[in-house]
């Protein structure tokens, strides 16, 4: 296979495009779990193609620009696990060109080849939660785009414009994942440490990264939102207590095969290959983005194995020169399809449970679960007091309370008047059929508020609308 992709033939791309696809096949025709981050997304991206604005309708510290997206998605096509899995697929197809091409145009290996694209799509198999359409993925187009801005000022010395580009690929990466943010340092360092860089320069980079920031500020400004995007977006991740939906553990294992030829291509290139100085630099660029793969990881609130694709670019680059660097064909051959078939064993053998000890992983909290509720809200508008929001996936959100880490401050907050008379308001604007009381936060809440208590009636740890009730009852 790696033979294959050695040859520099604009063509072999369509391979890799097929080799995507036959990757996740037995994904598509077998078990499809639904993760919890997903159903989150697609949670957010309902409510908004229902005319809600995020931040003041539905309260989430999602991105804008994801959240824009899964609202054009639930838009055309409704809450689809299909859309977001083929969506990804064409995400990581155009990932993995891009990367490809700007290797080939900066000239960073000493042959053109598309071994780099072919290492990079089976890093993107590395877990069944890569498969979905995350900010995380949308994220990496434009941490692709900063990489081939930065090569491209080293290769040619580039215009002044450049900067900008590189400054707005900054702007939107963030806008997609917050974390990305640490992309800023390393971009920093990385034009200041090799390359010549005036005061400028510097102006147009920050003037890029702050304008798409600015534009989608003035949009939040425009709706009387501005305070809440700033606080839901860039404050609340501080704030937000970390979730562990898999263990570290768990982690450590699906990233053995990749990190062990990480080794092996540090050794192979730091002991006996001859490179140039930009080629040099290149390396010495990507372990920057290495590090801040690292700072992007612990930056975020919780711990999914997706969180691990940032780390998929800058170790396809030291893989790929691993795999040029070996003369025997053979072994390289036997080494690339070793390394493949333990990254797809992995993967499926966690998802499937086959041939992987169960001991090593544990995902259960990954997966949304069946509840005892799910009969009770089906298609009804729902409220969930708690951090468990597996009951959303056959119902719908109500009042803009959906994200529990920012509105627990505010539902506790009982004995201010504005408070609750805010809270009065978004039940009367968006009254929830159902009330899962995860937290017991409701009887506390419905002292304050006898009207609205007295529309429900209370079974179990939930609270069923009344007129709810009836319907059920016919």
């Amino acid at each position: 296979m790696l033979a294959f992709f050695r040859i520099n033939d604009p063509f072999r791309i369509i391979g890799i495009f097929l080799l995507i696809i036959l990757i996740r096949l037995p994904f598509f025709f077998g078990e499809m779990p639904l993760i919890v981050p997903e159903l989150e997304w697609m949670l957010v991206g309902s409510s908004i193609s229902f005319q809600k604005i995020l931040y003041l309708d539905v309260w989430d510290d999602l991105a804008p620009l994801s959240a824009m997206v899964y609202a054009l998605v639930d838009f055309a096509g409704g809450r689809s696990q299909w859309a977001y899995q083929l969506i990804a697929i064409v995400v990581v197809f155009f990932q993995s060109y891009l990367f490809n091409k700007l290797l080939i145009s900066s000239k960073a290996f000493k042959e053109n080849t598309y071994v780099p694209a072919l290492t990079f799509t089976t890093l993107m198999s590395t877990f069944f939660d890569f498969f979905t359409l995350s900010p995380v993925l949308m994220s990496g187009i434009f941490q692709l785009f900063l990489i081939n801005g930065i090569f491209n000022h080293l290769a040619v010395k580039a215009k002044d414009e450049q900067f900008l580009n590189i400054g707005l690929a900054l702007g939107l990466s963030t806008l997609f994942y917050l974390p990305s943010l640490a992309y800023l340092p390393v971009s920093i360092l990385s034009l200041g440490l090799f390359s010549s860089m005036t005061f400028k320069r510097y102006i147009l980079m920050f003037f890029g990264f702050l304008f798409p920031i600015v534009l989608v500020g003035v949009f939040f400004f425009w709706h009387g939102g501005l305070l809440q995007f700033i606080d839901s977006y860039f404050f609340s991740w501080m704030a937000t207590p970390f979730r562990e939906l898999v263990s570290l553990k768990t982690m450590w294992f699906i990233s053995i095969s990749g990190l062990v030829l990480l080794v092996f291509s540090w050794i192979k290139i730091y002991t006996g290959s001859r490179y140039n100085n930009l080629q040099n630099n290149y390396m010495l660029i990507m372990i920057l983005f290495l590090i801040g793969a690292f700072v992007m990881v612990f930056m975020s609130r919780e711990r999914a194995p997706h969180q691990l694709m940032v780390f998929v670019a800058p170790m396809s680059f030291y893989i790929a020169h691993l795999f040029l660097l070996i003369k025997r064909k053979v072994l390289t051959e036997a080494i690339f399809l070793a390394f493949f078939a333990i990254t797809l064993t992995i993967n499926y053998g966690v998802l499937y449970k086959f041939v992987v000890p169960q001991a090593l992983v544990q995902y259960e909290d990954l997966l949304v679960q069946p509840t005892p509720w799910d009969q009770i809200v089906q298609g009804k508008k729902l409220l969930i007091m708690g951090d468990e929001p597996d009951a959303y996936l056959h119902a719908y959100p109500a009042t803009p309370y959906l994200n529990w880490n920012l509105s627990k401050a505010h539902l506790n907050h009982i004995n201010s008047f504005n408070t609750m008379s805010l809270i009065y308001d978004n039940f009367i604007n968006d009254m929830p059929e159902v009330i899962l009381d995860q937290k017991q936060v409701v009887p506390q809440l419905f002292m304050q508020m006898p009207t609205i208590s007295s529309k429900y009636t209370k079974q179990g740890n939930a609270y069923l609308l009344k007129s709810s009730v009836m319907s059920k009852v016919k």
